[in-house]
């Protein structure tokens, strides 16, 4: 009964979709969502409130780093109004799931079974939990590059060349390095060169570059400017050492800067190629194109963690699909090369994957724990004040509190108000209380460190403290010790292994 059970699942590609969804929901519970997705949720917003593409009313300013997001974002909040989120999610887990089963029937085009099997584990690794589940374009943006593949260089559908290459442009401008390395599979494939596909891509990049020009007057999206300001100073360190201890951190999936996981992140290097190598040595003509596409992955997934390693890109999100990849690749070498054992094999490999779940679980209510006890409660205790646009507020990060509070924001890396990063250029070393001192915010609100101390991003000159200390009182303090003492046995382990947030310090405008 269990058997045809699973066979009727895996014979039906809606009910194979569905179950993949399902497996996902235990992770809506962990209230772990990524901060930059409100981020593009507030632009949507104020795209329906406002009829602007921006983040503060009706200031245009392009805070999000993805325009096609916000505009499928703006209509799950037209549809389901305040209660988006969860549909949104869904959605997204979806998308990510049609793009694996895409994958599947690449890699088991006759193999009912195995095409199954290789859903399911891919859709319950880490970095597809995450791509899926935490609120970012990333379930879209893996729909959109598996569509591509499948529909592009295994169907030969000369519709998805022209089609995909301008969504995934819309969707991230970062996707012109798998752009640029499918080209060059696709020409391998063909041996010739695609113009539909050439003629998507410029389209594609002349229709985002000519948008932002024309209505924000930038060329790139303000976000890659911003940081480009405000993280100039901000390197942590510029040795070879820490540059390689970060590509093995963000390549991997142990999150900790170390010789240990530099290591383990080569080992695993390792048995990638070995992987890779068996399955290009498999003598199967049949398989070509499938040869191809895994190359085309994991020479993607390599180039953009190496690529933003090197640019000291500090932030996990852009490294989720590049590890998706490289599962592919492995979940495909178990499944249909691997000769050992098969039985034993397989167990294993299953369980493995169901520990990976677990262990993404663990690690996402470890984060969702610390964010509804402290960024959520410091956004109800704005509100308790019945704040809106009308008030101010400089804080970082610029997601959850401004989302939910919905107040004029500055955050420090001028992502969603430039008028931060023009502060920045001014005076590179006493910006914030510049900041403070010309806009005046309402609120405050100071990350790890108070205002005014030393060797901090809050440094105050000695004759500027009286007057700082005049107009603002500190009215709470969010120390972040407090939740990991509070938090339940399980997690204080894990904060004690790998502490997680920072203290924040609340200021307020006295009454005048």
């Amino acid at each position: 009964m269990m058997k045809s059970a699973v066979a009727k699942i895996f014979n039906s590609p809606f009910l194979l979709i569905l179950l993949t969804v399902i497996v996902k929901i235990p992770m809506f519970f962990t209230k772990n969502i990524q901060e930059d997705s409100f981020i593009t949720w507030r632009v949507a917003r104020n795209f329906m409130n406002y009829g602007v593409i921006g983040f503060n009313g009706s200031e245009r300013i392009s805070a999000s780093t993805t325009h096609l997001y916000v505009f499928i974002t703006a209509f799950f909040e037209l549809i389901f109004g305040e209660h988006f989120i969860f549909p949104l999610l869904t959605f997204s887990g979806i998308l990510f799931a049609v793009g694996s089963y895409w994958f599947a029937k690449i890699l088991f085009p006759a193999d009912v079974f195995k095409r199954g099997i290789f859903v399911l584990l891919l859709n319950i690794t880490p970095p597809a939990l995450a791509a899926s589940c935490l609120g970012m374009e990333y379930g879209i943006l893996f729909f959109l590059y598996s569509g591509l593949i499948y529909f592009g260089l295994y169907k030969s559908k000369n519709w998805a060349y022209f089609i995909f290459p301008v969504l995934l442009l819309w969707t991230r401008v970062d996707t012109v390095i798998f752009l640029g390395i499918f080209f060059l599979a696709d020409v391998y494939l063909r041996r010739k060169m695609n113009f539909i596909y050439i003629l998507g891509g410029v389209i594609g990049v002349v229709s985002v570059v000519g948008f932002n020009y024309l209505y924000f007057g930038e060329i790139v999206n303000h976000t890659i400017t911003a940081k480009k300001i405000a993280y100039k100073n901000l390197i942590q360190n510029n040795s070879l050492e820490f540059m390689l201890y970060q590509w093995a951190y963000y390549g991997g999936l142990i999150k900790k800067y170390s010789v240990y996981t530099f290591v383990l992140f080569v080992l695993f290097l390792f048995f990638l190629a070995y992987a890779l190598f068996k399955i290009l040595k498999n003598e199967n003509k049949e398989k070509s194109t499938v040869k191809v596409i895994l190359v085309l992955i994991v020479t993607f997934a390599l180039a953009k963690i190496t690529i933003f390693s090197i640019f000291k890109a500090y932030f996990d999100w852009y490294y989720w699909l590049p590890r998706v990849f490289l599962f592919v690749v492995i979940l495909y070498y178990f499944l249909e090369i691997h000769a050992w054992k098969k039985k034993t094999m397989f167990s294993g490999v299953c369980l493995l994957f169901i520990g990976l779940y677990g262990l993404q679980l663990v690690q996402s209510y470890t984060i969702g724990y610390m964010e509804e006890r402290q960024r959520m409660q410091i956004a109800a205790d704005l509100n308790s004040d019945k704040v809106s646009i009308t008030q101010s507020i400089l804080l970082e990060p610029a997601g959850i509190i401004p989302f939910f509070t919905g107040m004029y924001t500055y955050d420090e890396v001028g992502l969603v108000n430039e008028r931060i990063n023009d502060e920045m250029l001014k005076d590179e070393k006493y910006w914030w209380i510049n900041s403070v001192n010309r806009f005046k915010p309402d609120y405050i609100l100071t990350i790890e460190n108070k205002a005014g101390e030393e060797n901090s991003l809050y440094p105050i000159p000695a004759e500027k403290r009286g007057a700082f200390n005049e107009r603002y009182e500190l009215v709470k303090t969010y120390p972040i010790a407090k939740i990991h003492d509070t938090a339940p046995m399980v997690l204080r382990w894990i904060y004690g292994i790998r502490p997680i947030g920072k203290d924040y310090y609340l200021y307020k405008k006295r009454n005048d």
